[in-house]
């Protein structure tokens, strides 16, 4: 993997992509949809997230392990090497205001609009997987990465 700048060591040249749990889960574990998100590890973009989306996915992880689908090993793998990553991490509390004004306006959930506040306050795209949260993106015009 590409070793990976943080954030506003490159924020000045490529505009930041916001990476939701559902895509930080593709890149670890073979889904419909991983050949896509694995394309973003290629790109030059900073990756932003709020600093839950690492607990997100982990808890898709556990999730995956309990089913049978991943090895607890395979689990401890995946959240170590997201965290490698270089990701920069923004704290939640400082978006929640905001998120909770956009959950209520747009009926959706506040840990889901947490994303959408950080794209927007970063001028970033969103790359996620989730096709409601798609949806509301666009209701805010909040652009979608695309590979």
């Amino acid at each position: 993997m590409p070793r990976r700048m943080h954030v506003r060591e490159r924020l000045r040249t490529e505009a930041p992509i916001v990476i939701d749990a559902s895509v930080a889960v593709q890149w670890f574990v073979p889904e419909p949809g991983s050949a896509d998100a694995t394309r973003l590890l290629h790109t030059e973009a900073p990756f932003l997230a709020p600093d839950v989306m690492p607990v997100e996915a982990a808890n898709a992880w556990w999730k995956k392990c309990r089913r049978g689908e991943m090895s607890s090993g395979q689990v401890d793998r995946a959240l170590a090497r997201l965290l490698a990553l270089g990701l920069e991490l923004v704290p939640s509390a400082d978006l929640l205001t905001r998120a909770t004004r956009v959950a209520l306006d747009l009926d959706h959930a506040v840990y889901d609009c947490v994303y959408l506040v950080l794209a927007r306050q970063y001028g970033a795209k969103l790359a996620t997987a989730d096709g409601r949260l798609r949806r509301s993106a666009a209701r805010l015009e909040v652009p979608i990465w695309r590979p």
